[in-house]
């Protein structure tokens, strides 16, 4: 939209440098350029601007398959204006000289001048594919296509148009076809995570089993040194046992010999004391039989009144104190006997 003013009857216009002016007056092309701005008299002016800078048309097109399934493309083409002159014989830029806005719409004819042109190409080039490669590989087909027709495309020349850049967006089916299509993909990658899922519970179970195996293992390690501990302790109480039931024994044995040593040297010393103790008795019986011997001898001879007044004698030594006194008839007839018989020898 171009910039007028009014003062007076008189207009001024003032152009963008992306719009291109043409002015005409009296049916002849009086003025033209990018950016410019001037006065004019609106009632013999008749101006037209063309936007020079690029733009972009987009382009829907519904198509079928060579297996007859609906198909979308959406295709975008980047252009300019590259003739205005010719441009504006085809299209009508024209402004209104009182706003400076577009009387028409041009942009949409172009836009519908675009969709026209790669409508064709694009059909081609999708009827020769299956849905399935027009999913694939249709954007690339549409593309070459369409990339081809514009290039060796008379028209727009003539339409003073220039292509800068073909784009196809996408090239889907309808909504219901593209679930239909999606679902052995989906299907595929749902099993491939429920594959995922299975393998990690199965590496999950395994990796369990194999913590339950390292700690059975370990218990059973733990049991076996156990086992060797205990059996350990008990090689050791029975070496302790038999170690102080030989310390006993040796005590015992020394005890013992110690006791036969005392027993020997109590029984030597009592031998030795009884041999003595016997040759003391011996030699004092000895001494004794001879004193007896000697007094037996001295005796001997003596009368038996001698001997019985020693015999008296001897008898009143052994004896201190005499409480009873028997005397036999016999002993009292022999002594008196004995007693005569001396009176009757004087």
């Amino acid at each position: 939209m171009a910039a007028i003013t009014r003062l007076a009857g008189l207009r001024h216009l003032r152009a963008e440098p992306n719009q291109y002016i043409l002015h005409y007056r009296a049916g002849k092309l009086a003025r033209q350029g990018a950016g410019i701005a001037y006065w004019f008299v609106p009632m013999s002016a008749s101006i037209a601007m063309l936007p020079v800078e690029d733009a972009e048309a987009t382009c829907v097109l519904n198509e079928r398959t060579s297996d007859m399934q609906s198909i979308n493309a959406q295709v975008v083409i980047r252009y300019r204006i590259a003739e205005p002159l010719a441009a504006s014989r085809r299209v009508n830029f024209s402004i209104s000289t009182q706003t400076g806005a577009w009387v028409e719409q041009p942009l949409e004819k172009l836009t519908e001048f675009w969709h026209q042109r790669v409508q064709g190409p694009a059909r081609n080039a999708l009827s020769t594919m299956t849905l399935a490669e027009a999913v694939k590989s249709g954007a690339q087909a549409v593309y070459a296509a369409i990339r081809g027709a514009l290039e060796h495309d008379p028209e727009l020349a003539d339409m003073g148009l220039a292509v800068v850049e073909v784009h196809v967006v996408r090239v889907s089916p309808s909504s219901e076809m593209e679930k239909a299509l999606q679902t052995p993909a989906r299907e595929s990658l749902q099993q491939k995570a429920d594959e995922a899922i299975f393998r990690r519970r199965a590496d999950a179970v395994e990796k369990e089993r194999a913590i339950k195996e390292n700690e059975l293992a370990t218990q059973i390690e733990l049991e076996r040194r156990n086992e060797q501990l205990i059996t350990q302790q008990g090689n050791n109480r029975r070496r302790e046992v038999t170690q102080n039931a030989e310390a006993d024994k040796l005590a015992t044995e020394a005890a013992i010999e110690r006791n036969n040593l005392q027993a020997k040297a109590s029984a030597d010393n009592v031998r030795l004391r009884a041999e003595a103790d016997a040759d003391a008795a011996r030699a004092m019986g000895n001494a004794t039989a001879d004193a007896e011997a000697a007094r037996a001898a001295a005796w001997k001879d003596l009368p038996s009144k001698v001997l019985l007044g020693l015999a008296a004698i001897e008898f009143a030594r052994k004896i201190e104190q005499i409480k009873h006194l028997n005397v036999s008839p016999n002993l009292l007839g022999d002594l008196l006997t004995e007693f005569v018989e001396g009176k009757a020898e004087k």
